[in-house]
């Protein structure tokens, strides 16, 4: 007699010896029936593993939160993108001082000037880095000058500049390099989402088959429960008939609140994972065709445990989880960013070095007024009105043109040497991660073959287990009803037979769990279930 019973036996007896009466147990259809009405009232969602997974699939929110991360990478693409857009600037500005004049010559002593700028400009850099800079600007100017001949000037300014890298940051593939990255990051994030997909999906299947599990346990503690409470009942009546001895009544009890104990945390245990599979399919947006809360729900798996053999071939499965693991092609696609980051920062060794070209087209107008000087009077050659400025700036007879090279060079450029280095490592450890993940699948698809045939074989020899249990008990009932076996021993029988359909139904649901655990590590989830991200 195990412990748990012993003490239970202990318990009832001393109850029975002290009150002289008989210890009642509580009628368990009070709260085993429970989720049978939830059933029968249609409180209930009745699901096939592929509705589970579909409902997982549409409602889980952590997939609904991972969902979100490719669209966000997304935005570090565009980012990166914006830094060969054009950029527009516009200016305006008003000004006006008063200052004294040390020149003998000036007139009035007292010098009063006001001016009004408008400006626009247009920059661009281009992928093989070359920066380009269009900018126009107009000022209307006002003087208190004798000796100004234009009253107002209006002066235009075009400016055209261009300066091309030819070393350091030269090149498409240097330019374009952090936008290779964010495409590749992008690339990152959708094998990510895939990858937790397949977990999700997984922990779904394994859910739901332990939910099959835990009821058809359920069932065989009542079973249990029922075969301890029928003998009892035959017990009971040879004690009456005093062909049995009273002592024997209350082993029979004993053992019906044993078995009463198993049911009650049988019950909890059902319960405990149908709320993990509410929490996995988001039970409240499962629930939309049900008018009560889906946490009250009860869930009723319709589909049975298989048990198709399969043929599973060691080498191809490895072979298949290295072509469709997502984390396996992240590490891949990481390395390829740490190779264009390798790139980049040997680039960054060069010095700087740029051709710089300008060009400048000026043009000036305005009202032309008679000037008197040393006893003559002049007037200015450039009068006009204010669009004859850009008249004379479109003619390019004034101009201002330059053309040059830029040198520019860190001493020890320690900064880039650090930088390059530390990327060259960011590649030896990006390589030992990928060679370190290879081992990891093998790993893992070795054990999930192994425990694919393991539990194969517990099948096989658990089914064999609950026959020979069957056929145990029945013979030794069949010598207790006739006085050659004790109630000990049909208990004892009893107990043995529960233990093995509780093994089978166990090897079974494993077999089935094993089969789901090999889809995860081959990364073929999605694949099995037609399911297309």
């Amino acid at each position: 007699m195990n412990k748990k019973l012993f003490s239970v036996f202990i318990l009832l007896t001393a109850y029975c010896l002290l009150t002289g009466g008989t210890p009642v147990l509580v009628p368990t259809d009070s709260w085993a029936a429970t989720r049978e009405e939830k059933i029968e009232g249609k409180n209930a969602l009745f699901l096939s593993l592929k509705e589970t997974i579909a409902l997982a699939l549409k409602n889980n929110l952590e997939i609904s939160i991972e969902r979100i991360n490719p669209k966000i990478s997304e935005t570090e693409i565009t980012r990166n993108e914006s830094a060969f857009d054009y950029n527009l600037s516009l200016s305006s500005s008003l000004s006006k001082n008063r200052t004294p004049s040390a020149s003998a010559f000036a007139s009035p002593p007292e010098t009063e000037n006001e001016a009004f700028l408008i400006g626009a400009g247009i920059k661009k850099r281009s992928a093989s880095g070359t920066n380009y800079q269009i900018s126009l600007d107009t000022q209307r100017s006002l003087s208190n000058s004798k000796f100004q001949g234009l009253k107002p000037q209006y002066t235009t300014d075009l400016d055209i500049s261009i300066t091309q890298n030819l070393l350091k940051d030269f090149g498409v593939d240097v330019n374009t390099a952090q936008i290779k990255i964010a495409n590749n990051n992008k690339d990152i994030t959708i094998h990510q989402f895939k990858d937790r997909v397949i977990k999700i999906l997984s922990q779904v299947q394994e859910v739901y088959w332990d939910l099959v599990f835990s009821i058809e346990d359920l069932k065989v503690k009542r079973e249990s429960l029922k075969l301890a409470q029928d003998l009892e009942r035959r017990i009971r009546i040879q004690v009456d008939v005093g062909t049995m001895a009273p002592i024997e009544i209350t082993q029979a009890q004993a053992e019906v609140a044993a078995r009463e104990e198993d049911v009650i945390v049988a019950q909890n245990k059902v319960e405990n994972i149908e709320d993990r599979l509410k929490k996995v399919i988001n039970i409240e947006s499962a629930r939309q065709t049900h008018d009560e809360g889906g946490w009250d729900l009860a869930i009723e798996p319709t589909d049975t445990p298989r048990m198709t053999t399969e043929e599973i071939k060691l080498e191809e499965s490895i072979k298949t989880a290295l072509e469709s693991r997502p984390d396996y092609s992240q590490a891949k696609i990481d390395l390829k960013n740490k190779n264009i980051q390798v790139e980049y920062k040997k680039n960054q060794l060069h010095p700087s070095l740029d051709l710089v070209g300008s060009l400048k087209l000026n043009g000036i107008s305005g009202d032309a007024e008679d000037v008197a000087f040393v006893g003559s009077v002049s007037r200015s050659v450039f009068g006009g009105d204010y669009f004859k400025s850009y008249d004379r700036v479109i003619s390019g007879n004034y101009y201002d043109w330059r053309i040059g090279l830029s040198f520019q060079v860190p001493l020890g450029n320690r900064a880039a040497e650090s930088s390059y280095t530390a990327a060259k490592l960011e590649i030896e450890k990006g390589l030992k991660t990928i060679k370190n993940l290879e081992h990891q699948v093998f790993v893992e698809v070795r054990e999930a073959v192994r425990a694919i045939e393991t539990n194969l074989k517990r099948v096989n020899a658990t089914a064999v287990s609950r026959r020979l249990a069957e056929e145990k008990l029945s013979a030794e009932e069949k010598k207790f009803a006739v006085g050659m076996s004790t109630s000990f021993n049909v208990l004892e029988y009893q107990r043995d037979l529960i233990a093995a359909k509780t093994r089978e139904i166990s090897a079974t649901i494993d077999y089935n769990k094993s089969l789901v655990n090999l889809e995860r590590v081959r990364g073929t989830i999605l694949d099995k279930n037609n399911i297309e991200l």
